[in-house]
């Protein structure tokens, strides 16, 4: 594992997150009382049933959110990007996790501790009010997926989570692919189909053009015709 030196949060040199949008002063209370994690490949940052301990704040790596049905399959729900916030909802409720945050390669986070951001939704209109949003975003997008899921072809609901993809991490510097990794069942599991489903959807895809597949890489050689295919903006 790499050694990661992390800064203090008012020091920090990510420039887009949740946290980015405050003050120094705020950003300094904040990172009072912190843990610094570094996370294995594969690796859990925390499971279904266990309680929260703090707010995890994504520094360096990607991130999955999966849940695993009664049938034990997994269902990926979102992904996570350095200076994304993870867990607040259960910290929140003051409940148990119900979904898994897992890593989909080395990540190194920063470990807000309960009190700390309790406190800071108590105090800070702004920061509350930041909180608010961002589980008013929650909830349309698990909307939208219960619509996508009655509604959308398999064909479309991949189409939609590539363009989720690339929304999250972009493209390398080859503007083609997309930054990051997935197997084929992480793929099926994100658009909530079988993995042989997934697997001869994509190949289709590729044959009319919208994508080129590469072993766990994926290539969009037009952004703009893989849009076409699904339903994001009508």
């Amino acid at each position: 594992m790499k050694n990661v030196t992390f800064p203090s949060c008012e020091n920090c040199e990510l420039t887009e997150g949740f946290l980015c949008a405050f003050s120094k002063d705020v950003k300094k209370d904040i990172g009072l009382d912190k843990k610094h994690l570094s996370i294995e490949k594969g690796d859990q940052i925390f499971s279904q049933g266990t309680h929260p301990v703090g707010l995890y704040c994504l520094y360096k790596g990607k991130v999955k959110l999966t849940k695993i049905g009664k049938d034990g399959k997994e269902q990926i729900l979102r992904f996570y990007k350095p200076g994304d916030i993870i867990g607040y909802r259960s910290l929140l409720n003051q409940e148990a996790y119900q979904v898994n945050a897992v890593a989909i390669e080395e990540v190194h986070i920063c470990l807000i501790l309960k009190q700390s951001f309790l406190d800071m939704v108590d105090n800070n209109r702004a920061f509350s009010k930041n909180i608010i949003n961002l589980l008013g975003d929650d909830l349309k997008t698990a909307e939208e997926s219960i619509v996508g899921l009655s509604q959308k072809s398999v064909q479309e609901r991949i189409a939609e989570a590539l363009v989720l993809l690339i929304n999250t991490y972009g493209f390398k510097a080859d503007k083609v692919t997309i930054d990051v990794k997935l197997s084929r069942l992480e793929i099926a599991n994100l658009a909530a189909t079988t993995q042989e489903t997934a697997i001869r959807t994509l190949a289709k895809m590729e044959k009319e053009g919208y994508l080129i597949l590469n072993k766990k890489e994926i290539q969009i050689p037009d952004f703009n015709k893989l849009m076409s295919g699904t339903t994001l903006f009508d």
